[in-house]
């Protein structure tokens, strides 16, 4: 599956979640028993003249979507900066972006009606070649582009009208359409692009989108700061702030600090190991929701090495505890879970996605069977190599922790630590992944679908870390795609899903809460993992 470092997305409906516990008088959380999952911030009360964000990561090379894109700073910022065809907002719908309609004539075309009166921030006008120059980058991209996988079925993208561009696909592909809320879909001003070429994205060659807010300048190693654009098409979402400056403070101690002492007036993803300062903090408020956010031990090459008995594989998922890891080190703003697509991600057929989940293994410790697995696979002694991130030290503990539960069933665990700019080698380069038999992950799909997380690491995917291979695995998943019949695929999904549970191809641990802290100043941000990826959320920041 493609796993990103700090972590696959999903559309989904965030209701409250009433638990045990108490909340603040504006709902936002009070105790660290999360009284309350809430899914927005209370609304402005007006404008403000600036913001600065506190981003919990280093400052992205660029951002150009289709090269430099993760579930971090690159994302954060060009949510803000630039817009697909459809959007995903917060509370699961999609809607119209700068397509105003979408018609599919057959299970092999899409034509798509582009909005009218929209300029980019530079005054030019949006037209059909914009929009298919973008798109047609995913399929031309030298390196290939980050979405590459999304466009195998596509034949051609074409202006076919003034204001309509048409996408022929080569076979049935379900996800295809759906992808077009995310930055596979994201549209940049065809001139502008190729005058700028491989500086496109960077600090010297900027960005030039549609969104609410256009790139003002990049202190590079320091912040980037966006300024509102004044021309901005979508009424509904003219932005609140003047300015948006994002301040890179990757270490989570300064990051708290910033928040706290009100150097900077919020962030999202705060590292879950440092929440506990932020809870009935005076200097603002913390606000969760259930998250989709899922950290799991990703495989790598299963045909060697010690993991390459799936009875051990089958002991490692039976060994990790799961509560000790979620309650304890974790201070509960996680929970276990048995796959990739947790109960958030199922945008529909709920029932059919529940039913698969009920029958997966998983999230619950038993010792007693990983040592009778571990003596039936001959007790091993070759050790099992897990890499970690030494930026996200709570998932250092994590990993600590099974290397421990490891030991008490007869197994040698070794942890191996990479600095954040080695480990991101890790989910592009397979020389870089020589040696490892396993590395953390953090993943959420991408759209309100779990066939996407898993469609990743379908035979030939460069996610398809593993290498499997297995022949149901692909025969599900390529029933899945071709179908748009929403029960059908889902069944068809959870069969695949069936598939990496026997076999143990991988194990999801935990997912973790959405997670934002506003400072005294500001409110008006959407609560949940999603709308810091893919919504236009720094637009409706406004004053407290």
């Amino acid at each position: 599956m493609k796993k990103r470092i700090v972590t696959l997305m999903v559309v989904t409906t965030m209701l409250p979640l009433v638990l045990a516990g108490c909340t603040s008088k504006d709902g936002a959380q009070s105790a660290a028993d999360k009284s309350q999952y809430v899914s927005t911030t209370p609304k402005p009360s007006g404008d403000i003249n600036s913001v600065n964000w506190g981003v919990a990561g280093s400052e992205p090379t660029s951002l150009d979507w289709i090269y430099d894109w993760d579930y971090g700073p690159s994302n954060l910022i060009e949510a803000n900066l630039c817009e697909g065809l459809m959007r995903q907002n917060p509370d699961g719908s999609t809607t119209p972006g700068l397509a105003t309609k979408v018609s599919s004539p057959n299970d092999t075309t899409y034509v798509y009606t582009i909005r009218d009166g929209v300029t980019f921030t530079d005054g030019s006008p949006l037209t059909a070649d914009d929009v298919a120059f973008s798109l047609n980058r995913n399929l031309k991209a030298s390196p290939p582009s980050y979405w590459g996988l999304w466009y195998q079925n596509v034949a051609s993208i074409a202006a076919t009208g003034r204001h309509e561009v048409t996408a022929r696909l080569k076979s049935p592909d379900a996800l295809f359409a759906s992808v077009m809320t995310t930055p596979a879909g994201y549209v940049g001003e065809k001139k502008y692009i190729e005058q700028k070429g491989s500086s496109y994205g960077t600090a010297a060659g900027g960005v030039m989108c549609t969104g609410p807010y256009a790139l003002e300048s990049w202190d590079k190693g320091q912040s980037i700061t966006l300024k509102a654009n004044a021309h901005y098409w979508d009424k509904a979402l003219e932005p609140r702030a003047k300015t948006f400056t994002f301040s890179f403070i990757p270490d989570p101690s300064a990051l708290n600090s910033a928040l706290l002492t009100g150097e900077v007036d919020g962030a999202w993803s705060m590292n879950v190991s440092s929440l506990k300062p932020l809870v009935n903090a005076k200097a603002g408020n913390l606000y969760l929701n259930k998250g989709t956010e899922v950290v799991g031990m990703q495989f790598n090459d299963l045909t060697t090495g010690p993991l390459s008995n799936p009875k051990i594989r089958e002991a490692l998922r039976a060994l990790v505890d799961y509560q000790g890891i979620t309650r304890g080190l974790l201070g509960g703003y996680a929970a276990p879970t048995k796959t990739a697509a947790p109960e958030p991600t199922w945008g529909y057929s709920k029932a059919i996605w529940a039913a698969g989940y009920k029958a997966s293994g998983g999230a619950s410790q038993d010792l007693t069977k990983a040592r009778q697995l571990v003596k039936e696979a001959g007790a091993p002694t070759q050790p099992i190599v897990i890499a970690v991130s030494t930026d996200d030290q709570s998932v250092v503990s994590v990993a600590t922790s099974i290397q421990a539960s490891a030991k008490s069933v007869g197994l040698d665990i070794q942890v191996k630590s990479f600095p954040a700019s080695e480990y991101t080698n890790l989910f592009y380069d397979p020389t870089a992944r020589a040696g490892l038999n396993a590395f953390m992950s953090t993943v959420t799909v991408d759209t309100p679908d779990p066939l996407e997380i898993y469609y990743q690491a379908i035979p030939g995917s460069p996610y398809n870390y593993t290498g499997i291979k297995n022949s149901e695995w692909t025969n599900y998943l390529q029933e899945a795609i071709a179908s748009t019949d929403d029960a059908k695929r889902a069944t068809a999904t959870v069969k695949a899903e069936e598939v990496v549970d026997k076999n143990v191809y991988s194990i999801s641990l935990y997912s973790l809460d959405a997670r934002v802290f506003l400072g005294k100043r500001i409110t008006g941000v959407p609560v949940s993992s999603l709308s810091q990826w893919y919504y236009p959320w720094a637009a409706t920041v406004g004053a407290r």
